[in-house]
């Protein structure tokens, strides 16, 4: 109420000087009747009711006048008033529309953030998948290598029981008899000679077949080692690539919603459970619409026009970073709270 008068203090004291002048004229009108009270007291018998008559007229005059403009100032404050209050609730009706729109926005960043994090976690399991795959390759071919050891070692051993086996002969035949020395000496020689020959080649054909061995195995661990970390690279590149795409499509798919919603008409009479989804078909080199299909619109009449008309006015859309984020169309929401 201080407000209103401070704002209107040139009205309120028009008023009042008004009403001071009404009330002068008053009482010039009543000290220019008093002198003439002793003739119109003559004539009072033959005019009283005329006298009386513009004496009432001009109280009453001045009494409607008076009620006449303390009731338009009284409905000039009360209009004053409830425009005042209207520009109340306008103000506080976009202060709680912001506060909606900030947290959607909230949900969706946290929205974003959780699916970038979840495809940062997928990527590390990949990698420490490939790890434990790799680790597990190296202890096989430490354990075939260890295989491959002990047989050659195993090798070494006969080779030299059979040559102390060939030496304990030899001297059980020498301890036979000494004339038989020399005779037998060349026969002796020449079956030692062919027997160091066969042991030799015996033992170079069995470590020629033990390195062949292990070269053909080092290689197939070789080769199943290098398919499995090939596997476990590709699957974390298509993983990290999946990420990248997701996060490019949601991010693009926010950029048309808005886009949409700022091109939007939202008509009168709009309740807050009417919604619409409406299938948008991109160029994806150009962002040109090609063609748009309305899935569903639960609004009335009027609402589902306004879908209409604006997609009907809208020729494109921003350019899509790649054909993967338009790939199948996107879907565009229409309803009261992204209007």
């Amino acid at each position: 109420m201080i407000s209103l008068i401070r704002e209107h203090t040139g009205r309120l004291l028009l008023a009042v000087l008004l009403h001071v002048a009404l009330f002068a004229a008053l009482l010039v009108n009543v000290s220019f009747l008093a002198p003439q009270a002793a003739s119109l007291a003559a004539r009072a018998q033959v005019e009283p009711v005329e006298v009386i008559d513009a004496v009432a007229v001009d109280v009453e005059t001045f009494e409607r006048r008076e009620r006449e403009i303390r009731t338009a100032e009284q409905e000039r404050i009360a209009e004053d008033l409830r425009r005042e209050e209207e520009a109340r609730r306008e103000a506080e009706r976009q202060r709680q529309a912001e506060i909606r729109r900030q947290q959607e926005e909230q949900a969706r960043r946290e929205a974003e953030e959780e699916a970038r994090q979840q495809a940062l976690r997928e990527a590390e399991e990949a990698r420490e998948e490939a790890l434990r795959v790799a680790e597990e390759a190296r202890q096989l071919a430490e354990a075939e290598q260890a295989r491959i050891e002990q047989e050659r070692r195993e090798v070494e051993a006969e080779r030299a029981r059979a040559e102390a086996e060939r030496q304990a002969a030899e001297a059980a035949r020498e301890a036979e008899a000494e004339e038989r020395r020399a005779r037998e000496e060349a026969e002796r020689r020449e079956r030692e000679e062919a027997e160091r020959r066969r042991a030799e080649e015996e033992a170079q054909r069995r470590e020629a077949q033990t390195r062949e061995l292990e070269e053909q195995r080092r290689r197939e661990q070789m080769e199943q080692e290098q398919r499995r970390l090939a596997a476990a690279r590709a699957e974390r590149e298509a993983a990290d690539r999946r990420a990248r795409e997701d996060s490019q499509r949601q991010a693009y798919i926010a950029e048309v919603q808005a886009t949409v919603e700022r091109r939007w008409r939202r008509p009168e009479g709009t309740r807050a459970s009417d919604e619409a989804v409406v299938l948008v078909r991109i160029n994806p080199d150009t962002g040109r619409i090609l063609s748009f299909d309305v899935q569903s619109c639960s609004g009335g009449a009027g609402f589902c026009e306004s879908v209409r008309q604006t997609m009907d006015r809208l020729q494109s859309l921003p350019r899509p970073p790649d054909a993967a984020a338009v790939r199948g169309g996107i879907r565009i929401r229409f309803s009261p709270e992204t209007g």
